[in-house]
């Protein structure tokens, strides 16, 4: 028996370092318990992301699925390498050839240096020669193929998806009905929508460079932070599932301009089920599925109930407006998934209590309640017998279980399993509807880079690495807390089923406690590092405004008696 783990992360901005931390311990306790013989096989066939969650999901799938060596190490493994160790803001605010000055703050050419490093480079082979060549003729250059080193908690494939939001935006339609002069006419109704996706299944015959500098592109433009980034082109065909599988109206291959998906769709929980969905096919493949969803952002209440439209200022109002349009954008699925899970767990319940009242029922009280069902089943599955005779197939198995220490006998069992079906069918559930799902979520004032629109933390390495250490920790929690709950005669829902040692997080504490980063604060910065803010922010600024057309004499004006002051305070100088 295999388990199936689908793992979505989050947009994090400079908090990617705060995820790197967590999938590293994720990885680590899956890499121990499929090391023991004896454990079922526990495998990631699932990762998505937004933002910077895109850009981790990317690089961590590669490193599964080829070079798993790339995953260990508590300070060597590649999620470290990127988000603490390589993504600085001297580099982040240093132009280079390609970037474009007139959108972004940021430098995109530095972050494509960090994909070329982390993901691209392992394409980019050195020559080799035969040693040994024909007489007279120079030495022949030889192919040498990749070796590939599946990590061991890596399934055969994996679906890739990442949250993209497409400037272009791409047209989709339903036909209609139109009142013309005379009559009704076919018409059509177009709706553009720029919330879009990249996804890609990937397996030992994808390792080439084709692929992985398109999936590289793909996401630096899933994390490329409006204003602070430049948008990144990728040409996409209508032929993928992306688009044609979902209903979009037939383009020729075109070159779309991608931005942060976190702008739509910050929080990829849907798609990761959306794409663990097309893996499962059966129910036990639903049964032995789990989640796990990655976010430095702690799931609180966003409410403002303090705003009033009738007193407040144009600024305010403004400023509850944007708001109320990213967060609409954000955990409306994890809702719905947990009103599902709540609907699953009574009708275990139910199912419960009417086993227990069959057991003393007799023969005769049996076949007259059969009979009731039988004309309700009619009527629910509305003479769909094929539907009804899988579902009752499936639950039959499915529930066999509860009843082998205790047996029902045959006519009893089949109306317990008849009364299941039709439950669980008017109540629109089935065997998809109950997910596991992990939320590793930091707390309020518990990370160092979150502010500054969490930017911060490209400021200081201490802070990203005070943020990859918090992230190690929160998973060793969820990771502790799970096997607890093993043991919990109290929990129903099924939890995943590891076997290892609880993880020892003591020294991690420890570090945390006696750093008290998570009070950091732009003062905490090094002075050259915000003096180089400065630097940089006043150039796009002039390069901005007279790309605008803003007379020099009003760009003058504008960055000395407006803006010069604004930003000396942002960068306490």
């Amino acid at each position: 028996m295999t388990y199936r783990v689908a793992i979505a992360i989050s947009g994090a901005v400079s908090l990617g370092s705060y995820e790197a931390g967590t999938l590293y311990e994720i990885i680590k306790a899956l890499k121990e318990h499929n090391e023991n013989p004896a454990n079922p096989k526990i495998e990631i066939d699932v990762l998505t992301g937004a933002s910077a969650g895109g850009m981790t999901a990317a690089m961590i799938a590669q490193k599964l699925l080829y070079d798993g060596d790339a995953l260990s190490g508590e300070n060597t493994n590649v999620g470290y390498e990127a988000w603490v160790k390589s993504v600085d803001i001297n580099g982040l605010l240093t132009p280079l050839p390609g970037d474009n000055a007139k959108n972004s703050l940021l430098s995109n050419g530095f972050v494509k240096t960090i994909a070329d490093k982390l993901i691209n480079s392992r394409y980019v082979k050195s020559p080799t020669y035969n040693a040994s060549p024909a007489p007279n003729s120079p030495p022949a250059q030889i192919e040498t193929p990749l070796v590939q080193t599946p990590h061991v908690a890596s399934a055969t494939s994996i679906r890739l998806g990442l949250a993209m939001s497409n400037l272009n935006g791409v047209d989709y339609e339903v036909d209609t009905f139109a009142y013309l002069t005379e009559t009704l006419g076919q018409g059509k109704f177009t709706q553009t929508r720029h919330q879009d996706r990249y996804t890609a299944t990937l397996d030992n015959t994808t390792d080439n460079q084709a692929i992985w500098n398109e999936i590289s592109s793909a996401a630096r433009g899933c994390g490329a932070f409006p204003v602070a980034f430049s948008p990144v082109s990728l040409t996409r065909s209508w032929l993928h599932g992306d688009y044609s599988g979902r209903g979009a109206v037939k383009f020729e291959d075109s070159t779309f301009s991608f931005m942060d998906g976190g702008a739509f769709n910050n929080y990829p929980l849907g798609m990761a089920v959306s794409l663990a969905e097309q893996n499962d096919t059966n129910y036990t493949d639903y049964e032995n599925r789990f989640y796990f969803y990655i976010s430095p952002n702690p799931r609180e209440s966003a409410a403002n109930p303090e705003f009033d439209a009738t007193t407040a200022s144009f600024a305010q109002s403004a400023k509850q407006m944007l708001n109320s349009v990213y967060l609409q954008s954000g955990f409306q699925e994890w809702l719905l998934q947990e009103q599902d899970n709540e609907k699953v767990l009574r009708l275990d319940h139910q199912a419960d209590t009417l086993r227990e009242k069959l057991y003393s029922a007799t023969s005769d009280e049996v076949f007259a309640e059969q009979a009731i069902i039988d004309s309700m089943i009619t009527v629910v599955y509305g003479g769909n017998t094929i539907e009804y005779a899988a579902d009752v197939a499936r639950l039959a198995t499915q529930y066999r279980v509860d009843v082998e220490t205790k047996p029902l006998p045959p006519s009893h069992f089949k109306l317990w399993v008849d009364t299941i079906a039709l439950l669980e069918h008017a109540a629109g559930l089935g065997p998809t509807n109950l997910k596991t799902i992990y939320t590793i979520t930091a707390k309020k004032d518990e990370l160092s880079g979150e502010l500054l629109g969490a930017f911060l933390g490209f400021f200081d390495e201490r802070f990203r690495q005070y943020d990859y250490e918090r992230g190690r920790l929160n998973a060793m929690l969820t990771i502790n807390g799970i096997l607890d709950k093993q043991r919990d005669e109290g929990v129903i829902q099924k939890q995943l089923p590891l076997n290892i040692e609880k993880r020892d997080y003591y020294s991690i504490q420890q570090f945390l406690d006696s750093s008290h980063l998570n009070h950091a604060s732009m003062a905490d910065v090094k002075y050259e590092n915000r003096a180089l803010a400065y630097k940089r922010v006043k150039a796009r600024f002039f390069a901005f405004t007279k790309d605008a057309g803003i007379a020099s004499i009003a760009r003058f004006f504008a960055w000395n008696f407006i803006v010069r002051k604004t930003v000396k305070k942002v960068l306490v100088l």
